[in-house]
Parts: structure tokens; C-alpha cells; sequence
């Protein structure tokens, strides 16, 4: 709970609780004739209903003020608690609730909470980045805290993952119609570097992608439709990446049934708690690769990493390094393409060599921010 923010809500009671307790000290030394010291001492003995009776009013001045702050404070202190109380009360949970807001930058927003972003959330959790996540059932709530809980602490258990694992301090979840302005500035969207939309309307996963564009230009949108036909209308409107959840999970199927060990290849790579990940690096003045050709890049890698190069990704022409520009993915291309700055070279390594890869290639994997 931010103290600074209850402060801030309560710090009219507490206001007129020191005023009455400053009243009665100084009403007391002006009527009984004590020492500072003295009404100090007999303002908090009184306030706090203690009463020694070692400092008492001693003529009819004194007894006549001590009466009337008697009746004065008892309602006038129960008021004040019983406000502080309920405010404190509120806060905590307007801070359940996500209401407060959050400050992240470099996060990655989730918005809606079914089967897609429970995956969703796994591979950035388990992949160290920090996500903020919104919810339209309240009672999601305490599921994806507990669901996030559980995952880190058996995560800690695997020494290959433990050191770059999200710390629940970098998650936040928040209850919010995210399709709406307001409830996305909660988010912090201006900061965030990608958003996921998966709810389980059409309808509202188009909006919350219109609203996103219009918020933060620079966010790369993917988004999980359950219509094919919806693509088309997401991508003119700018989103980087368009899925149908159904249609890709139909293919691993039917690749199931065919090649079960391709279905399972496919899947141990998509999940980082298997061992095995994709990554794409930036081609770039730091990158050891730029300006080799594939199959010299692959062997240079091979040997240094342990890492394979599996596929390369150019800008299509006419596109751009921005969310809105296309790249053109090619797996295994031929051998003496050039890899150029510019391009994403996408990389197939276990979590054992991970740590070795990404020191080797001198940038972090993923796309920057744009």
C-alpha cells in the first residue's frame, strides 16, 4: 500500500485531530496558569481518556474549558477516526482494484484475461519482462496474482530460469474496461514498449486496439481475434501482429497427428520452461554478425554459442524499422545471404547457453523500442 497516497486522503482528519489536541493545550495553560510542559502532558493525558488526575483544572476557568472540550471532542474524535478508518479502508482497496495506477516503463501490457493472455503471461513472466495486466472481472482479480505467484515460485525451483525471472514486484494487475481511455492510463501506456489484446470479444479487442494506436503510436499491438476475417481490418489499422488462436492451434494439431515429434519440437520452443528458445537479435554495429554471409554467420555462431542461426528477417520493400513496417521472414535461406544492418537474425538455443548467447551477441533479443 503507497503511504503517501493514504496521507494524501487523510490528511484533513488528522488535521483536526492536532488542531483539537492544540486547543486543549494551549486553552489549558491560558486557563489554569500551568507550564508549557505541563499542558502539553495534561492535552495528551486527556485526548488519550487515560486521566492520572495528577494535573487537574484548579479554578472554574479551567474546569469550564475542560467540559466543553470534553463534549466537544467526543464526536468531533470519533468523526476522525471513523473517517481515517474508512479512507484507509478505501485505498487498500482501490489498490487491489489496480486503481492507483502504475509508473512501469518497458512493460508489456495484457489486456483480458483468458486461455491466451494465461499463456501469454507464462512466456513474458518466465522471460523476465514486466507486464501490467487488466481485467474486466473483478473476480479475475485475485486468480492471475495467485496464478503469478505459483508460476514464479515453482519457476525458482529450475536453476536454468531462476536468475532471469520477473519479480512479482514488476507485475501489476488492475480491474478496468480497457477498451476505454481512462482505464489504459492506469496502465501507463505512454511507457509501455508492446501490448497483448486477448479478450474474448471481437468486438472489443478491434476497439482496444484502435484506442491503443491512438494513445501510444509507438506500441507494437498483437492481437488474438477469434474471426480470420477481422486480420485484414486490424493490420490497415497499424497493429504489428494478428492471430487466430484457433486456426494456429489447429495447425499444431493436424501437425500432431502427422508428425507428433514436429508438434512437440514446435512446442517445447514456444515455451521457455522446456529448455529451448527463439530469440531474434537486432542486426546492428554491435551485433558479431552483420555483414557475414548465412551459413559463414551460422558456423561463427555454432562455435562461439552452441546456438543455431535458423532464419533471417529483412525489411519487405517499402517497409520501415517502425511497428508499421513489414519484415519479410525467411527460414534457412540460401547460404550466401547477407546478413545486413537492419535485419533480425532469429536464433534456436537452449536455456543452458542462453546466458553465453546474449553476451556473444552484444544486444539484447527483441525488437527495441521504436
Amino acid at each position: 500500500m503507497r503511504i503517501t497516497r493514504i496521507l494524501g486522503l487523510i490528511w484533513k482528519p488528522l488535521s483536526l485531530v492536532g488542531s483539537i489536541y492544540w486547543i486543549s493545550v494551549l486553552g489549558f495553560i491560558w486557563t489554569n496558569h500551568v507550564s508549557f510542559y505541563n499542558g502539553v502532558y495534561w492535552g495528551v493525558i486527556t485526548m488519550s481518556t487515560v486521566g492520572y488526575g495528577d494535573i487537574v483544572p484548579t479554578n472554574d476557568a479551567a474546569k469550564a474549558f475542560a467540559m466543553l472540550l470534553a463534549i466537544s471532542t467526543i464526536g468531533l474524535l470519533g468523526y476522525s477516526v471513523s473517517t481515517i478508518t474508512t479512507i484507509a479502508l478505501q485505498a487498500r482497496e482501490e489498490e487491489q482494484l489496480g486503481l492507483g495506477g502504475t509508473r512501469m516503463t518497458g512493460h508489456t501490457l495484457l489486456l483480458g484475461w483468458t486461455p491466451v493472455s494465461r499463456a501469454a503471461l507464462q512466456e513474458l513472466l518466465l522471460s523476465g519482462k514486466k507486464v501490467a495486466v487488466m481485467t474486466r472481472r473483478q473476480d479475475a482479480l485475485a486468480e492471475i496474482r495467485t496464478f503469478v505467484a505459483n508460476l514464479l515460485r515453482e519457476a525458482r525451483k529450475n536453476p536454468e530460469l531462476r536468475t532471469r525471472l520477473t519479480d512479482e514486484r514488476d507485475v501489476f494487475v488492475a480491474f478496468g474496461e480497457y477498451s476505454e481511455r481512462a482505464a489504459l492510463n492506469l496502465l501507463n501506456v505512454e511507457g509501455a514498449t508492446q501490448a497483448v489484446v486477448a479478450s474474448d470479444d471481437d468486438a472489443r479487442n478491434v476497439l482496444t486496439a484502435l484506442v491503443l494506436k491512438e494513445l501510444a503510436p509507438h506500441l507494437r499491438i498483437v492481437v488474438a481475434v477469434l474471426r480470420e476475417e477481422l486480420r485484414e481490418t486490424l493490420q490497415a489499422a497499424g497493429v504489428t501482429y494478428v492471430l487466430s488462436p484457433s486456426d494456429l492451434g489447429g495447425r499444431l494439431v493436424s501437425a500432431a497427428a502427422i508428425q507428433p515429434e514436429v508438434a512437440k519440437a514446435l512446442d517445447d520452443v514456444t515455451t521457455t520452461a522446456y529448455g529451448s528458445t527463439i530469440d531474434q537479435y537486432e542486426v546492428n554495429e554491435r551485433n558479431p554478425l552483420g555483414g557475414l554471409g548465412f551459413d559463414e554467420a551460422h558456423r561463427k555462431l555454432r562455435q562461439a554459442t552452441g546456438a543455431l542461426l535458423i532464419g533471417l528477417a529483412r525489411p519487405v520493400e517499402g517497409g520501415s524499422s517502425s511497428p508499421q513496417g513489414k519484415y519479410r521472414v525467411d527460414l534457412d535461406p540460401p547460404s550466401d545471404t547477407r546478413i545486413e544492418r537492419g535485419h533480425y537474425v532469429l536464433v534456436l538455443s537452449s536455456l543452458k547457453n542462453i546466458d553465453r548467447l546474449r553476451a556473444w551477441m552484444g544486444v539484447p533479443p527483441g525488437r527495441p523500442r521504436d
